[in-house]
């Protein structure tokens, strides 16, 4: 996303949502949960592993953010991202004025070991690079940032903005326009090849519901965020979206005078968890029982964990469990945002693949220089939890069911 997108998008500042915060760990320490979590921090570190498969690449793929991943098959995963520089490297460092396209891919042979398992794309247009999502009409604004997808019954849904505005007016000049759903009917072929149609997505001003997509059939459930401000939920039906409805078929996880129900308008919603952004990921773990959101907040260098006993909530109180270790490395301010889970890359129970995309606010000349070349790059963290003993009754004191 663009360099300033993380200030009105993606966080609300955590120290106006008044979490958990008397634990604050730096990479490698494992005590960061409290006694009565249901779970534990074995341990937490940057991962090697994976690290550099989302670094610099020679053939001209230079960096980016969002970082995505999607299990397309037993084999391959999709990779999303946003907006990406194009350009050739000098000793390793990006070379000043290479462009900046607003979507790029990649994909993912699961059965190669990394960094070199993964192939980008971008198109073409005119000799020069384009989104690899490039703009339709049948939706507004220019371009799209493209966060969020999921396979359903073997067709790829994209969701994400609608963006007016670009660079040639200045890191301000972008408006959010709308949201989009983009439907790849194909997505097992290569890329180059595949069928892309556009639709828009009318949740009403300032909605949005694609931060988090969780598949429990008959339902996609996809975490949002309304007005006032939070994270809320809704649901469709999975045959609703491959017969081509929109979010007339969507309903909404709100508050009423016998208790909250679904809904079919997002007023009212039951907030979900914080801290608020627009970027994250929610899983479930059966051996847990628990479904788990790793979070962030632009503001606060760290990653936050909360827990649900279901869908609906209600979230746990967000705890600090890693310090991002570039935020006091430079001589220039890093923030770090967009973190994601990718369970298909983990390889032991209760073991978490993390990753964060960082970036220099207000700035992209540091990423064209020596020091800053690691910047706007995706970083890898690998944690390892496990239930805790004291916690294992319930002792965390959560409730509610979804109907």
């Amino acid at each position: 996303m663009a360099f300033l997108v993380v200030f009105s998008l993606l966080a609300t500042p955590l120290q106006a949502q008044t979490p958990a915060r008397d634990h604050s760990p730096k990479p490698g320490q494992s005590d960061a949960l409290p006694k009565d979590h249901p779970l534990r921090l074995v341990s937490i570190q940057p991962d090697s592993v994976y690290q550099g498969m989302l670094g610099l690449q020679t053939n001209g793929w230079l960096g980016s953010d969002d970082g995505e991943s999607i299990v397309l098959s037993k084999q391959k995963t999709l990779w999303l991202f946003g907006d990406t520089f194009i350009g050739p490297l000098s000793n390793g460092v990006r070379v000043a004025g290479a462009p900046m396209i607003n979507s790029t891919i990649g994909i993912q042979d699961r059965k190669k070991s990394p960094p070199d398992c993964l192939t980008f794309y971008w198109k073409e247009k005119n000799g020069k690079p384009a989104s690899f999502f490039p703009h339709q009409a049948s939706t507004p604004g220019d371009y799209y940032w493209i966060t969020k997808g999921v396979m359903l019954k073997g067709e790829l849904f994209l969701f994400g903005y609608c963006i007016s505005g670009g660079a040639a007016e200045g890191l301000l000049g972008w408006t959010v326009a709308g949201s989009v759903l983009i439907r790849v009917s194909n997505p097992l072929d290569p890329p180059e090849r595949w069928v892309q149609k556009a639709y828009p997505l009318n949740f009403g001003k300032d909605n949005t519901f694609y931060s988090a997509l969780v598949v429990k059939p008959p339902y996609l459930y996809l975490y949002g965020i309304v007005e006032p401000r939070q994270t809320a939920l809704a649901r469709v039906r999975i045959d609703d979206l491959k017969a081509g409805k929109l979010t007339e078929a969507y309903e909404y996880w709100v508050n009423g005078p016998k208790g909250p129900h679904w809904a079919r308008e997002a007023t009212n919603c039951v907030p979900q968890f914080l801290p608020v952004n627009s970027e994250c990921s929610v899983q479930y773990e059966p051996a847990w029982k628990l479904y788990t959101c790793f979070t962030y907040d632009v503001f606060i260098p760290e990653i936050f964990l909360t827990t649900a006993k279901e869908l609906t909530g209600p979230w746990s109180k967000p705890v600090p469990i890693y310090k991002i270790p570039e935020s006091d490395r430079y001589s220039f301010k890093v923030m770090s945002y967009a973190v994601r889970q990718h369970p298909e890359l983990s390889s032991r129970p209760g073991e978490v693949i993390l990753t964060y995309a960082t970036n220099i606010p207000n700035s992209e000349r540091e990423l064209f220089t020596e020091e800053g070349k690691e910047i706007y790059i995706h970083r890898f963290v690998r944690a390892q939890f496990e239930l805790n003993d004291l916690a294992k009754d319930g002792a965390n004191g959560q409730a509610g069911k979804s109907k």
